[in-house]
């Protein structure tokens, strides 16, 4: 593994989060990657590893490589306890790879949050759901906001929480279109500005 700082110009950058990447990546991978950090509140924490995969699919709660029979195809998979990121290897070449790397570093923002912004972060979703906003930030929120059928699940809230850094912190090329509301997209910039004004630990 060889460890890479990101300290990149810009004020907003966040200058401690540190990745570790697999020899296997290439120097243009490593470059994209690292650009995805550009514009991300101040983070703090220990080194996250990145690695990628081919034919990434999750099955029965496990991410797996080259067994594309089995599971649901997905572009990237995170490992709290280790600390690790795994890409798809084909997401490497795409323009969504800064997107899907913010994505994957808020959920090592989520597990470290206080419980008082994670509860409030959850009521900010609550009271989406009494006002029936519809559609979602990304993907994956999408995807677990119709499964969760009109309730606060705590994968749709993380999900939700993760899709949302990645809308606002990623670069605007890399974004897709939403169908959240401007209202609903305001209230949660607004809310993600009140709570990274500080460094946080991920």
């Amino acid at each position: 593994m060889t460890q890479a700082l990101c300290r990149p110009a810009k004020s907003r950058a966040s200058r401690d989060l540190r990745l570790r990447f697999n020899r296997s990546l290439k120097p243009s991978a490593r470059r994209r990657i690292l650009s995805a950090l550009i514009g991300l509140p101040p983070l703090t924490g220990s080194p996250i590893s990145v690695r990628a995969l081919p034919q990434l699919t999750a099955h029965r709660g496990k991410l797996l490589s080259a067994v594309p029979e089995r599971g649901t195809p997905v572009h990237a998979g995170s490992f709290i306890r280790r600390r690790e990121i795994i890409l798809e290897h084909e997401l490497l070449e795409k323009p969504a790879l800064p997107l899907i790397v913010v994505h994957e570093i808020f959920h090592f923002v989520w597990v470290r949050l206080s419980n008082a912004a994670r509860a409030s972060f959850t009521a900010l979703l609550a009271e989406e759901f009494r006002s029936n906003a519809r559609g979602e930030l990304g993907e994956s929120a999408t995807v677990r906001k119709q499964l969760a059928g009109g309730s606060l699940t705590r994968d749709y809230v993380c999900e939700s929480f993760c899709d949302s850094a990645a809308w606002l912190y990623a670069s605007e090329a890399t974004r897709g279109r939403t169908a959240l509301g401007r209202r609903w997209r305001d209230r949660r910039a607004a809310w993600f500005a009140a709570t990274f004004c500080h460094s946080l630990r991920c």
